[in-house]
């Protein structure tokens, strides 16, 4: 607790600073007028009409985060499961909807998992990400895919070989990172320029890790210092990425990945036994491709898209007590996706859209009595947006229809639902800085193949997960001359509803659970997000950025029990990040700060349940070097510098303090 105090004051001191209130320099700011496909340039996320939030390449170079699912944590908002070291499992659920109401796109089409409806960010390095952006409620673009409006958030990873920048001059770069616990992530990457308006990318990064830093439990006069076993990690991506401008310029582009990765999955800490032989092996690879164009004077817009994924995980675990002497589970899933989207300019304040999109998957594996699994998904959108000088509305309404098929057992219900959402913002004056922005939004989700068909636990009769989402903010936007150059922030409250919440639950004994439709929960909160950069010299820039949320997240399903009016599992009322960088000529410096109030792992909320808060302190300093048409750039990192000792998911402790040296050399 008196990390957790500690932490809190820092946090204080920078909100109330004059020079931490402080965000990113000047280009920064420009960055988030995000490029994405086509080069369009968005509004500055802080004018957005519902919440977003960006990191744009250069703060995802000074942050500590590895992967797409690290650098989430420093959104407002965001909750990430990590289960600790390069190979964690990383999960976001954000305002507490849950891992499976967050949407993931990918350079503009949706990742998806059918089994178990999570993303696993872990999986997403950030070494050739351009932004990553958070969205709540609808995106800016109401040319998009229908699959698009179903999420409540969606969090998109966006790369510079799906944008037209790509067309403008040859690069390369190529990179080798090294630090603690046994790390080597060396990645190179090339974007040729071809004759007749096209481009071809390259790229690919392996990672290994050890694994086995050091950690301490707590047992009074028998603690112990001890090493994370089975923490081991070896993977493998790489993508091409094919762009084609025509005469008209419409873009064409295509994509191929593949990822592969061998992992031990450390267990839990219990005390006296270390012992953790658990495996996970993944094969993920997939195609996808976008057409998009525009005509009748840039009044029609029209959007194709497809993809064709396949997805192979193999769990072993040989302690595992039954007759084949453990597990060896293993799953192949396969999704095949089309979507088509246009829209339509009327006059000069008016757009329309509509789009329909259609997924088959299907889930294949080894083990007996297995279900075979296979769902048809159609998604059907109308979506309008009315501007005028001082304000705009927006209204969308997405039509759902989910087939189960199965070949053994019994088959879910087929489910049909209307969702709709709506949302206006609006000035004063044309030159207030301020902004008020309002939105509501119907989401749902159904039921993952594993909610429904994982043997004994399954449950076919479950029915969809409901949200209801409110927000009303506030933004103030700014400039000045002087010190600070630029300052913006926006305070959003919200209130979540979600109703028949799927949750397990024993049913014969602790050892045999079951989904249900059981739970109520209630999620009341405030997101703050702050930026501001300026220069203190003609040599010396700065930039920072803080996301603070507060947040009451409670079960409300029944008065008579001992959970009713609990805070839901892992959810503080307190979390945020805080993030400041100096630059001078060539080089830069920078602190980031990442903190959690208490939160609870079970939805009983008493002292033994009590997971207690943390908060980690990183530093970085960089170097650029620029040799005739080259650069090269050194960096070193020293994270979590005060060795703070924490839990993220309980029983699975984090690393301490650990450094990260990397080189970078590209051309300029």
């Amino acid at each position: 607790m008196k990390t957790a105090f500690i932490t809190y004051a820092l946090l204080v001191l920078v909100l109330m600073s004059p020079v931490a209130l402080l965000a990113q320099h000047k280009d920064s700011v420009k960055t988030l007028e995000k490029v994405t496909v086509g080069s369009q340039r968005k509004k500055p996320t802080f004018t957005a009409i519902t919440p977003a939030q960006s990191l744009n390449r250069q703060t995802l170079q000074q942050i500590n985060a590895p992967s797409v699912g690290d650098a989430a944590r420093f959104f407002s908002g965001v909750l990430v499961k990590d289960y600790g070291g390069a190979g964690g499992l990383k999960t976001v659920s954000v305002r507490s909807l849950g891992a499976q109401q967050t949407g993931v796109t990918y350079d503009g089409i949706a990742a998806s998992d059918a089994q178990s409806g999570q993303i696993d960010l872990s999986k997403y390095s950030v070494t050739f990400v351009q932004s990553i952006d958070l969205q709540q409620a609808n995106a800016q673009s109401l040319l998009q895919p229908a699959r698009g409006y179903a999420a409540a958030a969606v969090l998109s990873i966006n790369t510079l070989s799906f944008s037209t920048e790509a067309l403008q001059h040859t690069r390369w770069q190529a990179g080798l990172k090294a630090g603690s616990f046994g790390l080597w992530q060396p990645a190179a990457g090339m974007n040729l320029v071809l004759p007749k308006q096209m481009a071809i990318g390259v790229n690919a990064e392996a990672l290994v890790s050890k694994g086995n830093y050091p950690y301490y439990i707590d047992n009074g006069s028998s603690s112990l210092h001890t090493k994370r076993e089975n923490g081991e990690m070896r993977s493998f991506q790489g993508e091409v990425n094919l762009l084609k401008q025509f005469k008209d310029s419409a873009t064409w582009q295509v994509k191929l990945s593949g990822y592969n990765s061998s992992r031990g999955l450390p267990g839990v800490v219990v005390f006296y036994n270390e012992r953790s032989v658990q495996h996970l092996w993944n094969s993920d690879y997939y195609v996808q491709s976008r057409y998009r164009k525009f005509f009748n004077k840039n009044t029609t817009g029209l959007l194709v898209s497809a993809k064709a994924s396949r997805s192979y995980t193999k769990y072993t675990d040989p302690d595992y007590l039954n007759n084949a002497g453990g597990l060896d589970n293993r799953y192949t899933q396969y999704e095949y996706y089309l979507s088509a989207a246009l829209s339509q300019q009327i006059k000069e304040r008016l757009t329309l859209s509509a789009a329909s999109d259609a997924a088959y998957s299907k889930l294949n594996s080894n083990m007996s009595d297995f279900a075979y699994p296979a769902r048809k998904s159609f998604w059907n959108s109308l979506a309008v947006n009315y501007t005028r000088p001082l304000w705009q509305i927006n209204g969308s309404g997405l039509l759902t229809t989910i087939n189960d098929q199965v070949k053994t057992g019994a088959e879910a219900n087929t489910i049909s639902k209307l969702t709709p959402a709506v949302a206006f913002s609006g000035k004063l004056s044309a030159n207030s800085p301020f902004m008020l922005r309002l939105f509501y939004k119907h989401v749902f989700r159904m039921p993952t193949f594993n909610d429904l068909y994982y043997r004994v636990i399954g449950n076919v009769s479950l029915q969809p997960e409901y949200a209801r989402q409110y927000n009303v903010g506030l933004v103030y936007c700014t400039s000045f001359k002087g010190a600070i150059k630029h300052f913006s922030i926006s305070a959003d409250g919200y209130y979540n509803s979600i109703k028949d919440k799927i949750v397990a639950i024993p049913n014969k004994n602790l050892f045999v659970w079951t989904m249900l439709n059981l739970g109520k929960v209630n999620i009341k909160g405030i997101d703050v997000t702050a930026e501001a950069d300026g220069a203190l010299s003609k040599q010396v820039a700065w930039s920072s950025r803080i996301a603070y949320t507060f947040q009451h997240a409670l079960d409300v399903t029944d008065p008579s029990t001992v959970t009713y009016k609990n805070r839901i599992p892992y959810t503080p009322d307190h979390s945020g990040s805080a993030l400041l960088s100096f630059n001078y000529r060539h080089w830069t410096t920078g602190y980031s700060l990442l903190f959690s109030g208490t939160r609870y792992v079970l939805g009983e909320n008493n002292p033994y349940n009590q997971l207690d808060g943390w908060g980690i302190h990183d530093v970085f300093v960089s170097r650029q070097i620029n040799i005739k048409q080259y650069g090269l750039q050194i960096k070193g990192e020293l994270n979590n510098v005060t060795d703070e000792k924490y839990d993220v998911v309980r029983y699975f402790p984090m690393p301490g303090r650990s450094w990260k040296i990397s080189l970078l050399i590209n051309n300029l």
